[in-house]
């Protein structure tokens, strides 16, 4: 019984190494577009009717005149408001 012993051989190829450096140079760009590009900034033309938006913020609004106009009163709710019950069990981890 022989037993043969080889030496590992180490063939580096030309398309080996272009393979590793082609990868090398997309991880390289992804990592400068993702965290060092400065992005380039658009720039919109924002339309006239929403330039002014001053009286907006001005708006005082109280609650209690909202809540007592006879326009908010006609309203009619249509969906009841939910009722506290029992839900469940008070310990959901004990055996029945």
């Amino acid at each position: 019984m022989a037993i043969v012993i080889e030496e590992e051989k180490n063939n580096i190829s030309i398309i080996g190494i272009l393979t590793w450096l082609v990868v090398l140079f997309i991880i390289a760009a992804a990592v400068y577009y993702i965290f060092f590009a400065q992005p380039q900034l658009v720039e919109i033309a924002v339309p006239a009717s929403f330039q002014n938006i001053n009286p907006i913020a001005e708006i005082n609004l109280n609650p209690e005149e909202v809540v007592n106009s006879p326009g908010f009163r006609l309203l009619v709710q249509y969906i009841t408001p939910p009722v506290a019950g029992n839900i469940g069990r008070e310990n959901p981890f004990i055996a029945p």
